[in-house]
């Protein structure tokens, strides 16, 4: 298709409102186009993707639109309202792909229709389809079909891979905070946990973890203790605006409300966008080029996290020492009250380097107890400035209410998991292999609910699953 018929087709698919705008159309090399319009504040917008055939790869529709429960539809509706979506952009559909999966996210039913091979969805193949309550499709991701991989000859049995995870497990305690979104809990907000830190995904035919995320196991971890608090330390009111470094040289441009935190951008007054047209990276350079970023939580007041988008650079050769100081001092100034919960990470042999900007990683703890939470503080060498910031996401008056002390032993947590583990068959992405291919694999899984065990509930002993692997 020629790039206005493209233009054209995506705009067929769902109405365009009148006050949104074009903000990208982009011509990837890989025979994709994408468009993005979006209202004026950029907090309401619709991307549409097609390949180069016109066919929908990807659609979504962001709003602030609010509905009443009372109006929403059923889930049968819903689904049905999915396939014929599915069937008006891709007719042959249902005759490879099953409404398999529906899962429940904070505004939207997602809906997958995937591709089986020995009764097995392959990975990221089908495609996922949101629907809203009102029955309005606002996602949609299309992966395609995929060649049928290879079935192994002979498969590890169940009693193996039992013995090997009894030998193997390995539970944490830890507080960590989990999501009603994502996890079988019936509060968000921290629990108290045994984390499964096992490897829990085996190859089908041999005896043999696998994972599909990279881990640097070269690396190793320690933590030391923070200087201790000064006994008079005095906290000072300082604007957020200070904190981070505002100046008269710089302007608000943006403001942007992400529900539970304010977005703030500001940039140089002095600053021009030299060639500016509809490509992504025009975009982006319009979006955050020569730019300070600061998310503000709603509830506080305080900042959460703010990043220097251009460079600034001073005169000063800073040591990684000098360096560490300001770090310490700004976590004091910012975050008194959560000071005595960090320690520092330290990963490796840290050494000095010709870096302009030197990071710091502090883990969260409380009393010993990992909290799955970190702050980090990047200070810029020759400046002396922070150039970035992020803050801890954990409230402290809930981590006062969570105990530091299980009710449930180790031993117990150990007994639970074991009690509950089965194992079933999927296929997984090779990320060995340079061409797109398929291995099956064995995932250990609740044998209720078939979904993978993230925790058992220390305070209940309750096994806690995810609702996606």
């Amino acid at each position: 298709m020629q790039k206005d018929e493209l233009k054209r087709r995506a705009l067929s698919i769902v109405p365009l409102t009148s006050h949104y705008k074009l903000i990208i159309e982009e011509y990837s090399e890989d025979e994709r186009v994408m468009f993005l319009w979006a209202n004026e504040q950029q907090d309401e917008s619709m991307t549409v993707e097609l390949d180069c055939t016109g066919h929908l790869i990807h659609l979504s529709i962001k709003t602030n639109d609010t509905v009443s429960k009372a109006d929403s539809l059923s889930i049968e509706e819903k689904r049905c309202i999915a396939e014929q979506f599915l069937l008006n952009h891709y007719p042959e559909a249902l005759k490879d792909l099953t409404c398999s999966r529906i899962i429940k996210l904070s505004s939207v039913e997602r809906f997958y229709f995937e591709q089986f091979v020995m009764d097995v969805p392959l990975a990221r193949a089908g495609c996922f389809i949101d629907v809203d309550p009102l029955g309005n499709i606002v996602g949609f991701t299309y992966y395609g079909l995929k060649t049928c991989p290879e079935i192994p000859s002979k498969l590890v049995s169940k009693e193996a891979l039992m013995e090997y995870v009894r030998n193997k497990l390995a539970l944490q305690l830890v507080i960590t905070k989990i999501s009603r979104d994502v996890y079988n809990v019936k509060k968000d907000g921290l629990h108290l946990v045994y984390e499964v830190h096992s490897f829990l995904k085996f190859k089908a035919d041999a005896l043999e973890p696998t994972l599909t995320i990279i881990h640097d196991e070269n690396e190793p971890e320690s933590y030391a203790a923070l200087p201790p608090l000064p006994a008079n330390l005095m906290v000072n009111e300082i604007t957020n605006e200070a904190i981070i470094g505002i100046t008269d040289e710089l302007e608000l441009i943006r403001e942007v409300d992400t529900g539970p935190e304010l977005g703030i951008v500001w940039r140089k007054r002095s600053w021009e966008m030299k060639e500016k047209d509809l490509s992504m990276n025009s975009f982006f350079k319009m979006q955050s080029e020569a730019t300070v970023k600061a998310f503000i939580s709603k509830k506080t007041g305080k900042i959460q996290s703010f990043r220097w988008m251009h460079e600034r650079l001073g005169n000063l050769q800073l040591s990684q020492e000098a360096c560490y100081q300001i770090a310490i001092d700004f976590l004091l100034k910012i975050i008194p009250d959560y000071y005595p919960y960090l320690q520092r990470l330290i990963r490796g042999d840290e050494e000095e380097d010709e870096r302009e900007s030197v990071s710091f990683i502090f883990q969260a703890h409380n009393q010993g107890i990992f909290i799955f939470d970190i702050v980090m503080v990047a200070v810029n060498r020759t400046t002396g400035q922070i150039d970035y910031y992020s803050g801890p996401n954990f409230d402290l008056d809930e981590l006062s209410q969570i105990p530091t002390v299980p009710a449930i032993s180790l031993e117990k947590a150990y007994r639970r998991f074991l009690e509950n583990i089965d194992f079933q068959l999927a296929w997984d992405k090779n990320y060995e292999d340079e061409i797109e291919s398929y291995q099956l694999v064995y995932q250990a899984c609740d044998r209720h609910t078939r979904l993978p065990i993230r925790y058992i509930d220390a305070t209940t002993g309750e096994i806690i699953v995810s609702n996606v692997y």
